[in-house]
């Protein structure tokens, strides 16, 4: 049974999580970070790394904020840590061939974009070898990371900071005392902190009182892996029809992404695999015939209204949430974990923090 008393426990050991533990750490603060599992298993893990919103456009300003600030940290942050592992930052560019939904024009995606500043330009896709007369877009500043090693890196970093991981050690729930949190309680015993902080992903919802049933869900993502091939050539990430295509250093590509309201089953199934393989290599002819290494699903956190929860909770003290990133919890991390530390430490924040508070759903 643990009777270490901690200044910060925070609940989840994603992406979220453990860019969370550093920032609050940078101010001092003995932090630990608690897994259910082995850390960055998750949504982290089985992500595509792309450091941009998909479809910018389409999102809630709020999530737009928040990842164009997360595009500009992340060479600070990567700068940052401390370990043998490159997470293979690789500003490739990413081209969107079908950027014009309905009831949108080039002028609104152009004015939208520049308002966060990423930088575009509209590109004539029969000069670039594709069908059909509309533009497509191009993003060149945007990158891609290689998740899996970015979650070893910040997992290599934590010890140097002073910051405990405690992987396989579920948080069963929270404990209290006179209406403020004092802890975690979990099946090895209780731990005890002056703040909680729930960065659980699609799990979050049942460790955060009051929030209406259904306020935070899994979304599922069917993701493959074709083998390394240089030959491939591909060197920018493509999208079109919702499908991504995204080059990796070594020459293997990633391909994703479904939308799937699946609960947490994280399984795959052969239709939709077929589909994003076929979708795959019609954006890129010479993936036709590469070998299908790795298929995988994760499950995304989302929420109702499509914007995280972010900030203190309104009704019980000492308890913060960081969580419902959604597709974009990669690439606004560096950006989130600024802002709760700034919250948490009452400093002035670098985003208008309103429109992630938890008021919005709990309370009022």
């Amino acid at each position: 049974m643990s009777s270490t008393r901690f200044d910060i426990i925070v609940v989840g050991a994603g992406i979220a999580g453990l860019t969370s533990a550093l920032a609050l750490q940078g101010d001092g603060a003995r932090v630990a970070v608690l897994d259910r599992h082995r850390a960055g298993t998750e949504a982290s893990w089985a992500g595509g790394g792309i450091l941009c919103p998909l479809y910018a456009w389409r999102y809630p300003q709020p999530v737009l904020d928040l990842a164009a600030e997360g595009m500009r940290r992340y060479p600070e942050l990567l700068a940052s840590l401390e370990s043998p592992v490159d997470p293979e930052r690789w500003v490739t560019g990413m081209e969107i061939l079908d950027p014009v939904g309905a009831g949108e024009s080039a002028a609104t995606i152009s004015a939208t974009l520049d308002s966060v500043g990423i930088a575009h330009e509209w590109r004539n896709r029969n000069a670039k070898g594709n069908s059909g007369n509309a533009p497509a877009l191009w993003l060149p500043e945007v990158a891609n990371v290689r998740n899996p090693y970015l979650i070893d890196a910040l997992i290599d970093t934590l010890p140097s900071r002073g910051i405990e991981l405690f992987e396989h050690r579920a948080a069963e729930g929270l404990l209290y005392e006179e209406g403020r949190v004092v802890g975690v309680a979990t099946r090895k015993g209780e731990m005890h902190a002056a703040r909680v902080v729930v960065t659980a992903g699609a799990w979050s919802e049942a460790l955060v009182p009051g929030l209406p049933a259904g306020s935070l869900f899994p979304v599922r993502g069917q993701m493959l892996r074709l083998e390394p091939r240089p030959e491939n050539g591909l060197d920018r990430i493509l999208m079109d029809e919702g499908v991504y295509v995204i080059p990796r250093r070594d020459g293997s590509v990633v391909v994703g992404s479904t939308v799937e309201h699946a609960g947490f089953d994280k399984s795959v199934d052969e239709a939709t695999q077929e589909c994003l393989h076929d979708k795959a290599c019609r954006l890129w002819p010479r993936l036709t015939g590469a070998r299908i290494t790795h298929r995988w699903a994760g499950l995304r956190p989302g929420s109702v209204d499509e914007i995280p929860l972010l900030g203190a909770h309104p009704e019980i003290e000492n308890l913060w949430v960081n969580t419902g990133g959604f597709r974009n919890g990669l690439a606004m991390a560096p950006a989130t974990a600024n802002l709760l530390a700034d919250r948490m430490a009452g400093r002035p924040t670098a985003i208008d923090p309103t429109p992630y508070r938890l008021e919005r759903l709990i309370g009022g």
